[in-house]
């Protein structure tokens, strides 16, 4: 349950290289979709996004929940689980998981360079770059856009099959929400140690501090869901990584919110960077429903039969 040596100088790596972006990014307080490419850039040139690959998919999944606990977005998830495990290379540029019907708006495609999709049943690779792409407006904390004309298929890479993007692609989900979720907790609890309210801190009250036990024990739980899914490249294990990160992040977003005063529903409070990309994520891939009707085909439905 603890790190070893090698991941420890990892992790402590991810964490100085995004030191700079800790902080809510100067000029950017109301742009809660800031894509941070410069992160994305330093992330690729410092061989961070190779880490599945030189290393092995849990130090992958380190470095992408490291960065997940950053106010500022980029496609680490996809760029270094993701592509890795099923190309076995990392890919030059951000990368875009396009899920369900292409003509519909998708997380961060307005950025990606490459696209990857499930396309009659097999995983295929889409170059984006020179495809025409209108952004969507969202609350949500990612860049959305739908393509301006359906993209030429006949020119896609096959990369796989469907169910092996889909079970990277929730690992990726499951770790994304671990790390907000620790942000997301780390930030509400300096906020109730600071803010006062009838002469002692809003953290002092006990109803606080119990609601404040149980979503620090669902971003624990989430984290090590996730990094066991990453570990053991386990498809049932992906699916209720996914399924208890989507289903718990209802609770999160409302206790977070509440005990800051409700101020994270604003951009102006960096607890909507985490909440926001949060509910984002939420509902991916069919949401906590879709996974956990996966376990139970993938555990259930032939015993009954």
């Amino acid at each position: 349950m603890e790190l070893n040596g090698d991941q420890q100088m990892l992790v402590d790596a991810v964490r100085t290289l995004g030191a700079p972006w800790r902080d809510m990014p100067p000029g950017h307080e109301r742009d809660y979709s800031h894509f941070a490419a410069d992160l994305q850039d330093a992330l690729a040139a410092g061989g961070f996004l190779r880490a599945g690959i030189d290393m092995g998919m849990l130090e992958a999944a380190l470095v992408v929940m490291e960065i997940s606990q950053l106010p500022v977005v980029t496609s680490v998830g996809a760029s270094a689980l993701v592509a890795p495990a099923l190309l076995g290379e990392a890919l030059d540029g951000p990368v875009a998981l396009l899920s369900g019907d292409l003509a519909k708006a998708q997380r961060l495609l307005p950025v990606a360079r490459h696209g990857l999709a499930d396309w009659d049943g097999q995983a295929v690779l889409i170059d984006v770059s020179g495809v025409a792409v209108a952004p969507v407006e969202s609350i949500l904390a990612y860049p959305y856009g739908r393509f301006a004309a359906t993209p030429d298929m006949a020119s896609a890479r096959p990369v796989g099959d469907a169910a092996r993007l889909r079970q990277w692609h929730r690992v990726a989900i499951a770790v994304e929400c671990a790390g907000a979720a620790q942000a997301a907790v780390a930030v509400t609890v300096r906020h109730v140690k600071d803010r006062m309210v009838f002469g002692r801190p809003v953290g002092s009250f006990q109803a606080v501090q119990h609601r404040l036990a149980q979503c620090h024990q669902i971003a624990c739980a989430m984290r090590m869901l996730a990094l066991h899914a990453a570990w053991s490249g386990d498809m049932v294990a992906a699916d209720i990584a996914a399924t208890y990160a989507q289903d718990h992040v209802g609770k999160l977003a409302f206790d977070l919110h509440q005990f800051n005063g409700g101020m994270g529903v604003t951009a102006e409070h960096k607890l909507h960077f985490f909440t926001y990309r949060l509910r984002a994520l939420q509902a991916e891939l069919g949401g906590a429903d879709a996974a956990a009707i996966s376990v139970f085909d993938a555990l259930w439905s032939k015993k009954a039969a």
